[in-house]
């Protein structure tokens, strides 16, 4: 498939020295004092120069159900460089309106409407967009090193809960089935699994079963060779998989039988993890959250620890410095 390498201009106004870049913003469409365009990772301010789409972007029936207007917004989500490289960023409305040339209740309105559809998420309280599907297509890393860099990226992170989880979740399914492509003996292979190991030993500790969630929705509809090689990363993943339904039988979603109607299940508690053992007996139990219940990652304030083997993961195969 083809990419459309979109150029964007970086004109960022006049700038503070006290503050990130500021955004320029027009009086006669959203008056009121300019937003200021804030640090996005780790106190510092991410421009994008360009943006990957893809060309058959225009043929998508979900797009194809929003109006002109909206669908400029969508874009705009896509082109701005305050955007990233991950699809997770703060986006605030008035900067967003500005460039989509919207009035904000109209933004408001476009936001609710992909929303609903499914073409992203946006969280009112703290103005965070999530771009759905962003690493399943032109976005998915093509390397080791490249996914090393973005998995670093979430350990400072500083976004709701839900979306770091589902992000980081879809990131790692998008990531292994772009590895599929690589040959069986590429050395890119061990690479990714130093750095996955702990990427996603980190998020468990956070997210715990949650997380067991958020990778089951994602798995749906990839094949086999993507669900084997992230239960060996992760090995509970492969229980939580396998254990009866815990939904409503007319549940349709990542919970019903359609996650593992595709993994056999005798011949899945024979596959071999990297350690040698059985992915079964290496099922780790879940540990209990010190809060006062455990809930969803939405509920329930996350557990923090350093993201430091990540870190360190992706230093050892030269991913940063």
């Amino acid at each position: 498939m083809f990419a459309a390498l979109v150029g964007v201009q970086r004109d960022y106004g006049p700038q503070n020295p006290d503050c990130p870049f500021a955004a320029p913003l027009r009086p006669d469409r959203n008056p009121g004092p300019p937003s200021r365009w804030p640090a996005l990772r780790g106190g510092r301010v991410v421009a994008k120069t360009f943006a990957q789409i893809e060309t058959t972007l225009p043929h998508s029936r979900k797009l194809r159900r929003l109006n002109h207007k909206e669908r400029w917004a969508y874009l705009c989500a896509h082109l701005t460089p305050l955007g990233g490289y991950i699809g997770l960023f703060r986006y605030p409305k008035a900067v967003w309106a500005d460039d989509a040339d919207l009035s904000v209740s109209e933004l408001d309105s476009a936001i609710h409407k992909m929303a609903e559809i499914g073409l992203l998420s946006f969280d009112e309280d703290e103005d965070f967009v999530r771009i759905h599907s962003w690493f399943l297509k032109k976005n998915a890393p093509e390397n080791a090193s490249r996914m090393a860099s973005i998995a670093a990226d979430y350990a400072d992170l500083n976004a709701p809960d839900l979306m770091i989880l589902e992000s980081a979740a879809e990131f790692t399914v998008g990531a292994i089935k772009r590895a599929q492509r690589w040959k069986p003996d590429s050395v890119e292979w061990s690479k990714l699994r130093e750095v996955f190991k702990p990427f996603l030993a980190g998020m468990r500790h956070n997210y715990e079963d949650d997380l067991h969630e958020a990778l089951a929705d994602q798995l749906n509809g990839q094949n086999r060779a993507v669900k084997l090689e992230l239960c060996a990363l992760i090995p509970s993943l492969q229980y939580h998989l396998e254990a009866p339904c815990r939904h409503p039988a007319h549940t349709v979603g990542a919970h019903d039988t359609k996650t593992t109607q595709h993994l056999d299940e005798t011949e899945t508690r024979k596959e071999k993890d990297y350690t040698g053992k059985s992915a079964a007996d290496n099922v780790q139990p879940f540990s209990t959250p010190p809060v006062a219940c455990a809930g969803s990652a939405e509920k329930v304030a996350k557990v923090q620890r350093p993201h430091s083997e990540t870190i360190e993961a992706a230093r050892r195969i030269g991913a940063i410095p």
